[in-house]
């Protein structure tokens, strides 16, 4: 019996004590391996033999080391294997507009290469070696507006320049503009629609005027317009529909008006709350909206006088809520609609009728979850949708691994988990801390 514990938050701890417990099959190498299958929570024991490596301790998943964040096939679910991983949490990704993504979090690096909390990720998913705004801080948001990425988050300096909180960066070098609004809160929320630059956050000033949790910039100057809803909280997610700007976050005033947690505010004029009200009772933290139907996500399971667990589909005219019900188990914290298909990532473990684990495809009409079923070891906390390919980020470790309750075997071999099984239970008083073979 070998018996240890080792922290699921490193990714190649396993590997490296796999690589020394003197297995024929492992050799004699102190390389960690990488393609040895990770836990996602803490390992209190290991059993080797010749062929296989018995786990057990407090875990409810297995899978290869993936990183925080990964491309997915849109129509298989698998990561692309080409792809590094960031190593920190995901919190943004956006489409680059061909065929790659920006994204943002709190992360050191993306594969080998050091990235400080914003990366570029290739179409062919490798780390763009030649753009790194180098952030000082945790990026939460990006809009992409032809050739200037807006960023927003905690950081005093990127692209080489002092920003605070809110910067434009230029596609091609990743180097900071004159455009400088400044924000006296984290920016958590960004949306671009024609020469105006949406910002939520947790802010109170922006843009060189009081502007509490939510306002409106010119792209050019970045002087703060006229739109000023006053926002009694902050805000958390923004979606702009023609000329609508749909506004999420744990708020009860907006626009002037009382709205619970979501709101449709004009686009023109201040931002005066429209008669929209579907009435959410907890936090809207992601949107995304087609011609006729807004979906918003988050902890609530009351919206628009109706029972809805996390997820719903709202009419944009009257904000009530549609029968579409696909009613996941757990909380929604990403969105990314692509044509019939609604991409949902969060901490959930069953959705549209199927069990499927932090990550899902659910058909936007029917609310069914398709056989999309990639399977994340942790919490998705950022979706984008790039042709064929799905960019998942969050605090997960791992992608395309298999449900494990405190107990697996890994094949010694290949690293991966074997069918083997016996399913102890995920709770805390069915841990397993001894093994003996």
């Amino acid at each position: 019996m070998k018996k240890g514990i080792l922290s699921a938050t490193s990714l190649y701890f396993l590997a490296w004590l796999f690589s020394h417990v003197g297995l024929e099959a492992w050799g004699q190498s102190n390389t960690p391996r990488e393609e040895t299958w990770i836990t996602n929570g803490p390992v209190y024991a290991i059993a080797p033999t010749t062929d296989t490596i018995y786990l057990g301790g407090s875990f409810s998943y297995v899978g290869p080391c993936a990183g925080h964040g990964v491309p997915i096939d849109a129509a298989t679910g698998r990561v692309l294997t080409s792809s590094p991983g960031a190593g920190g949490p995901v919190y943004a990704c956006v489409p680059d507009g061909a065929g790659g993504w920006y994204i943002g979090g709190s992360f050191s690096r993306v594969g080998k290469l050091a990235r400080n909390n914003i990366a570029h990720v290739l179409a062919d998913g490798s780390a763009d070696s030649s753009w790194d705004p180098n952030a000082q801080g945790a990026v939460r948001a990006i809009a992409v507006a032809g050739s200037t990425v807006y960023v927003g988050g905690d950081f005093l300096t990127i692209g080489g320049q002092g920003r605070h909180r809110i910067a434009a960066l230029d596609a091609g070098s990743g180097l900071a503009s004159d455009w400088d609004p400044q924000a006296d809160g984290s920016v958590d929320t960004l949306a671009v629609s024609g020469v105006t630059v949406y910002v939520g956050g947790q802010f109170k000033n922006l843009g060189g005027r009081p502007r509490a949790y939510v306002g409106a910039l010119d792209a050019n100057t970045g002087a703060a317009t006229d739109w000023a809803p006053q926002a009694n909280c902050w805000v958390d997610a923004l979606a702009v529909s023609d000329s609508i700007v749909y506004a999420g976050g744990p708020f009860t005033s907006i626009g002037g008006q009382e709205r619970n947690c979501i709101a449709a505010l004009d686009a023109d004029g201040s931002g005066t709350a429209t008669a929209w009200n579907p009435d959410a009772n907890a936090l809207v933290n992601a949107l995304a909206v087609s011609s006729q139907t807004v979906y918003a996500a988050g902890e609530f399971v009351w919206i628009a006088g109706q029972l809805r667990h996390g997820l719903a589909a709202l009419d944009t005219a009257t904000g009530k809520a549609t029968s579409w019900d696909p009613e996941p188990d757990g909380v929604v914290c990403a969105l990314a609609l692509s044509g019939s298909s609604l991409y949902v990532g969060g901490d959930f473990s069953q959705i549209g009728g199927q069990k499927r684990r932090c990550l899902a495809q659910v058909d936007a009409a029917a609310g069914s979850a398709s056989g999309w079923d990639p399977s994340a070891g942790g919490s998705v906390r950022a979706l984008g949708v790039a042709g064929s390919t799905v960019y998942a980020g969050g605090d997960f470790t791992s992608v395309g691994g298999r449900e494990r309750n405190n107990i697996a075997a890994l094949n010694a071999a290949t690293g991966a988990a074997t069918d083997w099984d016996p399913n102890a239970g995920y709770t805390t008083s069915y841990l397993v801390d001894a093994l003996v073979y």
